[in-house]
């Protein structure tokens, strides 16, 4: 019956979609994705219902409604879309509701995965039952309980995930840590040790939706006393737009030699889609007037020599460049280290982590401590002192975290961002403030 219902469905939906397409073409993509969600809540709600059949009548509805209120909520962004771009949304509601939304599907997809499991196994069952009458009563006896036993750990995992997320973007992204290193370098002028310096990385401001924790993340850093502060880059999501409403507090991060920063791969502009090349181009032209701006060095394949306590310090600071053909390759070292020679320490503002391995490692001017940031560490993952964990070391060899060349006596530092993108949360893996101190 319910193989029967789900097919019934499924070809509503198909001459639903054809209906569309010829009628109403600008429908057709959110109508696509609001029917694959709409048929794996209808997939999953048929193992929840004979649960709760015998429910109170108060609690089977209450639950359904609970169930289906995401749909519902769902349909009507549907039409939202096509109606009112979600560019244009109210920004609070632009950015909770894709996070809502994410957190939906995925605490959706994971009990409709172990589902599907034991609907094969069923399935497999049902053959068997053919081939032999008594050893079918055997199977269908124990299969029953493990059929159960596999859907139940679905619906549970799917409702721990749910929440987990739900926390997570209420709570986990604007907890701070700060992580403290104590970096060795042989040969390091004695007016350079004990030089504090605090990394950040990945603001990403256009999901941030209230001032008040950047505030708070400000005071922090402040506090920390920093001789510099680098940025690795990701000021914003697309547009620098997003950054106008917190420049005014931006400006108030204060270090004794100066703020410095880099580009990240969005801070381009290349994810959001132009009107025309002078629309793109005056968004660039006020990423740089805005760093002018709040006071921050941009270092766009330059350098800037520092004396401090009469030892010389380079800040050398790249473009975006990844060994990921998907991201800018712009940085360039070669130019940003043109007439470097007088510099005792050199330190690296590089947004890309894979530039280190690929580049920057057996580079022919030392690059003593990289930074970097990019990763976020997916925003999701487990760390504690016996034990990390990250879809991100799938990625990228270099993820979170210190690391060091033991070859050359380099370092790369690669901050787990201070902000969020896409998901507007983190679970497990916090927004990191960095302080490095040279000894």
């Amino acid at each position: 019956m319910k193989l029967k219902t789900t097919l019934i469905l499924f070809l509503l939906a198909l001459v639903g979609f054809f209906i569309l397409k010829f009628w109403l073409p600008g429908f057709v993509i959110p109508y696509i994705n609001f029917t694959f969600l709409l048929l794996l809540s209808y997939y999953l709600w048929t193992a929840i219902l004979p649960r709760i059949r015998q429910k109170k009548a108060f609690v089977k509805y209450g639950i359904g409604i609970v169930y289906w209120f995401p749909m519902f909520l769902t349909s009507i962004a549907s039409i939202g879309f096509v109606l009112i771009p979600i560019e244009k949304w109210p920004h609070f509601l632009r950015v909770y509701f894709v996070g809502g939304l994410f957190s939906y599907v995925v605490g959706l997809l994971l009990p409709v995965i172990f589902l599907f499991f034991a609907d094969i196994v069923r399935f497999f069952e049902a053959l068997l039952r053919k081939n032999s009458q008594n050893r079918a009563h055997k199977v269908s006896g124990e299969s029953i309980g493990r059929r159960k036993f596999i859907v139940n750990t679905g619906l549970a995992l799917g409702g721990l995930a749910l929440g987990t997320m739900g926390f997570g973007m209420l709570h986990g992204n604007y907890d701070f840590k700060i992580w403290r290193y104590k970096i060795r370098l042989s040969n390091i002028p004695d007016g350079l040790r004990g030089l504090r310096i605090v990394q950040i990385s990945d603001f990403h401001l256009g999901t941030w939706v209230s001032k008040k924790p950047l505030i708070e993340a400000i005071e922090v850093i402040n506090d920390l006393n920093p001789d510099l502060v680098f940025f690795t880059g990701d000021l914003v999501n697309s547009m620098t737009s997003e950054a106008f409403p917190f420049a005014d507090e931006l400006s108030q991060i204060r270090a004794k030699h100066g703020v410095f920063a880099s580009i990240g791969n969005h801070d381009y502009g290349h994810y959001y889609k132009w009107k025309n090349e002078q629309d793109e181009q005056k968004n660039w032209d006020d990423l740089i007037s805005l760093y002018d701006g709040i006071g921050w060095k941009l270092l766009r394949n330059e350098h800037q020599l520092i004396t401090i306590n009469d030892a010389k310090l380079a800040v050398v600071g790249v473009e975006n460049w990844s060994s990921n053909p998907r991201f800018p390759r712009l940085g360039d070292l070669e130019k940003a280290t043109n007439s470097l020679n007088n510099s005792q320490i050199n330190l690296l503002l590089s947004h890309d982590p894979t530039h280190w391995d690929e580049i920057v490692k057996d580079f022919h001017v030392p690059m003593h401590i990289t930074f970097s940031g990019h990763t976020h560490g997916f925003q999701f993952g487990i760390e504690s002192s016996l034990f990390r964990w990250s879809p991100a070391q799938y990625i990228y060899k270099h993820w979170a975290g210190l690391y060091r060349n033991e070859s050359h006596e380099r370092w790369l530092n690669v901050n787990r961002g201070i902000g969020a993108i896409g998901f507007p949360g983190r679970v497990g893996i916090k927004p990191e403030i960095t302080l490095v101190e040279l000894a």
